[in-house]
């Protein structure tokens, strides 16, 4: 008999926060709307039901938990390590996201072709504020 712990509601929501992030803050750095568009149609890290492998338990919660994290961060401060290293750690935390279900079909050359794009407005970028002038 096996005891597993069950990932809680917070837990969940906090993987659809950090998701949500990749899209809002990440992904308008590196490539335009019209390619972010296709990202979402294309589900990438929406979880695919065929290919799920995550069962709810606390281990995978913060599995995938810390794979976004690690990815977050390694794609806002990509000029700060040697590339080996950070393909490394991208492809590493890019297997576990597959491992359960969510798909992320860009190499870590998608990241590094792409230029950092100017300060753009998009619309996927978070508002500054609530308010409309």
């Amino acid at each position: 008999m096996r005891i597993v712990f069950a990932s809680t509601e917070e837990q969940e929501q906090y993987i659809e926060e950090l998701i949500e992030t990749m899209y809002e803050e990440i992904f308008p750095q590196y490539f335009s709307d019209e390619a972010i568009d296709q990202l979402d149609e294309l589900a990438v890290l929406k979880p695919q039901t065929e290919d799920m492998q995550y069962n709810g338990t606390l281990k995978e919660a913060f599995q995938i938990m810390s794979s976004l994290q690690a990815l977050t961060a390694l794609l806002n401060h990509l000029d700060q390590r040697s590339e080996e290293e950070h393909r490394e750690l991208y492809d590493r935390n890019i297997t576990i996201l597959k491992q359960y279900g969510y798909q992320f079909p860009l190499t870590f050359d998608h990241f590094l072709s792409s230029k950092e794009k100017a300060e753009q407005i998009s619309k996927y970028g978070k508002p500054a504020n609530k308010w409309i002038v």
